[in-house]
């Protein structure tokens, strides 16, 4: 996801990312960031993350054969004897949910407590990167900039990966049951993130790109976002921090969860709508994820923008619901995903303009899609769409 210009006037060709984010370490959402990092040099004003990966950068940046060995070892332990947390975390990247042997059900998320929601936007006029408001960057990434010579090169790195590929493929082969295969091939998708993680962080690196991190979990313990660029873009379900590392197996910071994936709201101004950028998100956690993340925000006194959750899948359909209780869409943006995508939910949603800029499903190409206003301050006029209109079917 990114987030430009560096005016408030609708510019859909800025030569200027102000800020691109990584929602989760899903390969659709992380894997060709690195890449934009790379080739837009000079020209990405801020990174920012999940507040997971804090635990697994630094060594995956200095020593990735440790790190990829250490990661193999747990996957041997998983296979030996699964844990709670893995069971849990497949059935949520699979999306369904997964049972012991013994039948035992895990036990959902506790829901978190109502917070009083807050009052009023801040005009977001005069916001810049250099904002005093901004804050630096955790220490602990702020020391591996100064010793970037101490960081493994490419060419480790790659090695290092080919090897475990090689491991978690050997013992994916010698597999029977249907749950230690699926155990395997998740730890093969971790891999990919590993990857995607690493070139992320040293590109930042290398590229001297600022680099702030935001944490789900804090969230979910406080019910209260806090970070950002305010009057700008604004975490909607996360808390930026820089937390210490903490003991954890490494898997579990490695989340490609959908429900963890972070969003970002930016605010509505007398120059702009509000855009929800939903990421693959649910809107919400608890048991259904039927207590709504949005609540704590002030309602929006325009129609906002919104990205389809998880390309319009069908499992984020509540998402939906949260959504027009807290504001009036007016456009709802897709793009990617897989053939299944949209989903009914999606298709359903007739009080709102739907475009997409790229469906698997329909066959198109992409293109560029959005919406802005015809004039520099808000009046009842139309709103200017750009961009493909949905065209599927729930028969399709």
């Amino acid at each position: 996801m990114a987030a430009g210009t560096t005016s408030f006037k609708p510019d859909f060709f800025s030569s200027l990312l102000d800020i691109v984010i990584c929602t989760h370490g899903d390969s659709d959402h992380v894997g060709g960031l690195p890449a934009l990092l790379d080739e837009w040099v000079g020209r990405v004003g801020q990174l920012w993350l999940p507040g997971r990966w804090v635990n697994v950068v630094p060594q995956l940046a200095r020593d990735p054969a440790k790190f990829y060995n250490q990661l193999v070892r747990e996957l041997d332990a998983e296979l030996k004897n699964p844990s709670e947390e893995v069971f849990s975390v497949i059935g949520a990247v699979d999306g369904e949910e997964v049972k012991r042997g013994s039948g035992q059900d895990i036990a959902p998320r506790p829901q978190a407590s109502d917070v009083e929601p807050a009052g009023e936007w801040h005009d977001g006029h005069g916001w810049s990167l250099d904002s005093e408001e901004t804050l630096s960057e955790p220490e602990w990434f702020h020391a591996l900039r100064r010793a970037e010579e101490d960081l493994a090169n490419d060419d480790i790195a790659t090695r290092a990966l080919k090897s475990a590929r090689r491991r978690v493929n050997y013992r994916q082969k010698q597999l029977v049951s249907e749950l230690e295969i699926r155990i395997a091939r998740y730890w093969l998708d971790l891999l990919k993130t590993c990857e995607a993680i690493r070139n992320l962080a040293v590109a930042a690196i290398r590229n001297r790109i600022p680099t702030r991190w935001f944490d789900f979990e804090g969230f979910e313990k406080t019910r209260q976002a806090v970070g950002g660029a305010r009057g700008f873009l604004l975490p909607v379900n996360a808390v930026e921090q820089a937390a210490p590392p903490t003991i954890r197996a490494l898997f579990l910071h490695l989340t490609q969860i959908n429900r963890e994936s972070l969003v970002f709201l930016a605010p509505p101004t007398n120059e702009r709508l509000g855009v929800l950028f939903c990421a693959d998100s649910p809107l919400g956690n608890g048991p259904d994820f039927s207590c709504s993340f949005l609540p704590t925000l002030p309602m929006p006194w325009l129609p906002i923008v919104a990205t389809a959750p998880h390309h319009g899948s069908e499992t984020n359909k509540i998402a939906y619901a949260h959504l027009h209780k807290w504001a009036r869409v007016a456009v709802l943006l897709r793009t990617g995903g897989s053939t299944k995508q949209p989903g009914s939910t999606f298709l359903s949603q007739h009080s709102c303009l739907r475009l997409c800029a790229k469906c698997p499903r329909g066959g198109h190409a992409p293109m560029l899609s959005g919406v802005f206003l015809p004039h520099r301050h808000w009046h009842p006029l139309p709103l200017i769409a750009l961009g493909r209109r949905c065209a599927c079917s729930v028969s399709i």
